[in-house]
């Protein structure tokens, strides 16, 4: 099915999150939106299906003209979306999320929901699709590409012939990621049309039939891929003027100072583990997600207990000591999630900056408006966070201005050891290239580096050794010129 958007105006505040933009997308054709955070492909996905309305302009789906800002009329149009943060309900089962609100009815009056039904179409559509699920698992149960599948067919189950997937390779290991685009090629191959928003331009070239780019609201850039090359589209995201994201070269050494080590740690789903973090080193976690990153990454950063062994910081035992000592100690943490962990949505961007900070948290409830905005205001301008205002509440910005404002804030403080999850997750290509460089600076200032990404690219581009963990355990370290995708991806999920 066909869906096009047309000189499409949406003003949000002072802004124009999109401006007279317009495109197509064709059945059988999968188009990729590509632009940096804040150019207007969220916005664009909200008006194709009806979230929102435009303030002119016109969305056609096969052919006929959708009533603005009714989201009903897009789902009965065939237009399904999935969102960047999966919409399922974690206590029910997969059969129930994906026919939650289109529910086959059954008994006197139509009180009941025809389960048994429901399971059959389930199975039905997952084997006709290659999406295989389990209809009567919960979805709390379920890995990050297992939730994706079910989204995808929770559309397909209410007859999306229009799929509209924003950044849906975000959250997902390596493997998984091949599986998705498999599914996208098979979805066009099967008639539909999609959507496939992207900053990742190798997943963009290898699964695009045509490209599109969006800047501050603006097309600047519409082309088959066959017709554009990868500069291209990288000059087109970030303006004339900007190179391609490049891996650049590590420094040769690292101080001989140990400023983390972890001696047979173990908490929760960890461990026992050791390791050691130089002063000026980067060291990258590799592994699908899952096996234990987090609970490293949260025992470093104090929120998660210590069971057993020994934690030190530039010699320093710090096993008993919790988050405010360790914050103190020059300790920073961004976690992988951003909104439900390291920001908090409804206060403003200034008041995001000075969380987390010891000594604001003793002030005893006074807080220096004028010291905060200076901050937020540093952060803004080092990161290029739009809107560049730092009153503005977290909740408003997109997810990668979010995350730069995560990041901003750690790197800002006085740091000794940096625990990073997922530093450039939904962050574009100009952004990416930022916090890399920022992360740069920070080791060659002499702080200690621990990068958890799912990105291997990242891992091989920022770090200086690559551990690899599995099941709450290391279970290989490698020199970025050895970790290989097969060699990681071996590592990663015990092939061989």
């Amino acid at each position: 099915m066909d869906l096009s958007l047309s000189s499409i105006v949406r003003i949000c505040g002072a802004t124009r999150a999109l401006d007279g933009a317009s495109l197509s997308m064709r059945a059988g054709r999968v188009l990729a939106l590509v632009g940096e955070n804040g150019a207007g492909k969220t916005t664009a996905i909200h008006v194709a299906c009806g979230l929102v309305a435009p303030d002119s302009g016109e969305v056609r789906a096969a052919g006929r003209s959708l009533p603005p800002g009714d989201a009903a009329a897009a789902i009965a149009a065939g237009v399904g979306v999935v969102h960047q943060h999966f919409m399922l309900v974690p206590a029910m089962s997969v059969a129930d999320n994906i026919a939650l609100g289109a529910e086959p009815r059954t008994g006197p009056l139509g009180l009941f929901v025809d389960r048994a039904r429901v399971r059959r179409e389930v199975l039905a559509l997952a084997e006709r699709h290659a999406l295989p699920v389990d209809p009567d698992a919960r979805v709390e149960s379920l890995g990050v590409g297992e939730r994706q599948r079910v989204e995808i067919l929770k559309v397909l189950y209410r007859g999306a012939r229009a799929l509209l997937l924003d950044e849906p390779t975000a959250v997902l290991a390596p493997g998984e990621v091949d599986a998705l685009l498999d599914t996208v090629r098979a979805l066009a191959a099967d008639g539909a049309s999609v959507l496939f928003v992207s900053h990742k331009l190798d997943e963009v070239f290898a699964v695009a039939d045509d490209i599109v780019v969006l800047r501050r609201g603006r097309v600047v850039l519409a082309k088959a891929r066959a017709d554009t090359t990868r500069d291209e589209v990288a000059n087109a995201v970030v303006g004339e003027g900007h190179a391609p994201l490049e891996v650049h070269a590590r420094a040769a050494s690292v101080e001989a100072r140990v400023a983390l080590e972890l001696q047979n740690v173990s908490t929760e789903g960890l461990g026992p583990i050791s390791l050691r973090v130089m002063a000026g080193e980067v060291v990258g976690v590799a592994g699908v997600e899952g096996n234990g990153q987090r609970a490293l990454a949260e025992l470093i950063a104090g929120l998660a207990p210590v069971r057993a062994g020994v934690v030190r910081f530039d010699g320093r035992d710090a096993a008993g000591e919790g988050v405010v000592a360790r914050r103190r100690a020059g300790i920073g943490y961004v976690p992988e999630d951003r909104e439900g962990r390291g920001l908090v949505g409804e206060l403003s961007v200034a008041e995001n900056v000075m969380l987390g900070d010891p000594e604001v948290a003793a002030s005893e409830g006074r807080f220096d408006r004028a010291e905060a905005a200076r901050r937020a205001v540093a952060v803004i301008d080092r990161y290029g966070v739009r809107p560049a205002d730092p009153w503005a509440p977290v909740h408003s910005l997109s997810g990668g201005n979010q995350q730069k404002v995560l990041l901003g804030r750690e790197l800002a403080r006085s740091l000794k050891v940096l625990v990073v999850a997922q530093p450039t997750r939904g962050v574009d290509l100009g952004a990416a290239r930022a916090l890399h460089e920022a992360l740069r600076e920070a080791r060659a200032a002499g702080v200690a580096i621990v990068l958890i990404s799912s990105e291997l690219d990242e891992l091989r581009a920022l770090s200086d050794r690559i551990v690899v963990m599995r099941r709450g355990a290391f279970v290989g370290e490698l020199r970025p010129d050895e970790a290989v995708d097969a060699r990681l991806g071996a590592l990663m999920v015990g092939g061989s």
